[in-house]
């Protein structure tokens, strides 16, 4: 009786099934040891299409995007799961909150009076049931804000697509071409972070090194030189439209973040704590 595949039901003529492509199912594959055959060999296939996304995402600035663009997607993760990934990792990380603000910190933005008037509020109703200060609530919002923080940096993502957009309209790109130009820019920023600015934070910090400005700088500029020459592979811009692009760009992220993002942190903390 000639054998199926379990994907799709169609006859298996060899190995793999020439339909969906699944192996074909042997007894073995029931095994334990096959488990963790299959696992270790996905996280040691350097050509795999996370750990080749990685790659190219980290040392090829514009590939991803610019392949994609192009049409050439099959070898890659798709936009959304390497800027999920980088997310959820970032999100799962201990003690990253570039995207946070602590209480204090909020009551300092446009709209800290408003801010000031609802935590005092909060404070008063909450001290009506026994002793509540601001002492009290100020640990529970600044623990809260962190997680809320790292769950709307996607806020930021479509903002810098519109910028990219009015900045390189002779590219003549659909703005949702710009959004995947955005995405692949932010899982960079994501990945950047994790796996170069916090570590060389904490080792600087175990080394007694005082963090100056100059070592910011440092720490910085590989994640400006990425930007620039993503934006002129994808682009075909010249040198200095990918050089000073980015700051115009980067104002308008700073925009939204002041405008849009903080509001939104704040609101939500508050409503969770």
């Amino acid at each position: 009786m000639d054998q199926r595949c379990g994907n799709c039901d169609e006859v298996l003529r060899g190995p793999y099934c020439h339909v969906c492509g699944q192996k074909r199912f042997a007894d073995g594959d029931r095994r334990f040891g096959h488990l963790v055959a299959q696992s270790f060999e996905a996280l040691t296939d350097l050509d795999g299409r996370f750990w080749g996304s990685l790659r190219a995402l980290l040392f090829e600035p514009g590939r991803l995007s610019r392949d994609y663009l192009a049409g050439r997607r099959a070898r890659w993760m798709t936009p959304t799961a390497l800027f999920l990934l980088a997310n959820v990792l970032y999100f799962l990380a201990p003690g990253l909150t570039d995207f946070a603000l602590p209480l204090h910190n909020q009551e300092g933005q446009m709209y800290g009076a408003l801010a000031r008037e609802m935590i005092e509020a909060r404070i008063a109703a909450r001290a009506q049931d026994g002793p509540y200060t601001r002492a009290d609530y100020a640990p529970v919002y600044d623990a809260e804000t962190s997680n809320v923080g790292k769950a709307l940096i996607f806020v930021h993502v479509p903002v810098l697509a519109l910028g990219m957009m009015l900045a390189f309209r002779r590219s003549r790109l659909y703005f949702a071409e710009h959004l995947v130009v955005a995405v692949h820019q932010f899982a960079f920023v994501l990945f950047y972070i994790q796996l170069v600015i916090h570590p060389a934070g904490w080792l600087l910090y175990w080394l007694g090194i005082p963090r100056s400005g100059w070592l910011k700088i440092v720490l910085v500029l590989p994640m400006a030189v990425w930007i620039t020459l993503s934006l002129r592979r994808v682009h075909a811009c010249s040198w200095a439209a990918a050089i000073l692009w980015p700051f115009a760009l980067n104002a308008a992220v700073v925009a939204a973040n002041l405008l849009i993002y903080r509001p939104l942190l704040f609101l939500i903390t508050f409503a969770l704590t």
